[in-house]
């Protein structure tokens, strides 16, 4: 088994499909925050035809850098909750405060099981990141946890696990930021390679 950072995620669900539409770290949610009210700020201010100082302008306008750059790299300061153990038929959780707050472990994989991949925030550079919201559904109920992939080895290990699971034919879903069908992060995105892929793993898209 190949062990991950566990992480805790809030997700939002399209209501009509029923798919991850949107997921967010804390870290993003708080960050995004600010830079939304410093941009309102620069509305209401000019609505209203104050004269607003140059300093205070200056405050708005970092405000606003400074939370769209943070909300982008939240991924870099998500807090570890804790690890995950992911094999080719089953995922332990072992987070290290607050358990009720993650699924019931060990989550079992087999054929019946829907495989649900979303990535929610990715950096390649400086560092290679990738932050991930991982959906199983087993019969009627879903297990969801967030997972960090914080280097080029845990990327390699992800993709190893990745490939155990295609290979094995489970029903697998990976969606990129946009909500875009995907394969192995980033694979996938032109028809040549979707055939390629369909091909080789035996798999519908």
């Amino acid at each position: 088994m190949t062990e991950f950072d566990l992480l805790k995620i809030g997700s939002k669900k399209d209501p009509l499909t029923g798919k991850v539409s949107f997921t967010e770290s804390i870290q993003f949610k708080i960050s995004m925050g600010i830079a939304v009210a410093a941009i309102l700020s620069i509305f209401t201010l000019d609505f209203l035809d104050f004269d607003v100082p140059d300093w205070a302008s200056f405050l708005i306008s970092m405000g606003i850098v400074f939370g769209y750059t943070f909300a982008f790299i939240a991924l870099l300061f998500s807090q570890n909750e804790g690890a995950v153990k992911i094999g080719t038929d089953k995922i332990i959780l072992s987070p290290k405060r607050n358990p009720d707050k993650f699924p019931e472990s060990p989550i079992h994989i087999d054929h019946d099981s829907q495989i649900g991949i979303s990535v929610i925030q990715g950096a390649r550079f400086p560092i290679s990141r990738t932050l991930l919201h991982i959906e199983i559904t087993n019969d009627d109920e879903t297990s969801e946890f967030g997972l960090l992939l914080k280097n080029k080895k845990k990327h390699q290990q992800y993709f190893e696990v990745l490939e155990s699971w295609y290979r094995s034919g489970y029903d697998i879903h990976e969606f990129d930021q946009l909500g875009s069908r995907v394969f192995k992060l980033n694979q996938g995105k032109n028809y040549a390679d979707v055939q390629k892929i369909k091909q080789e793993y035996g798999i519908e898209w």
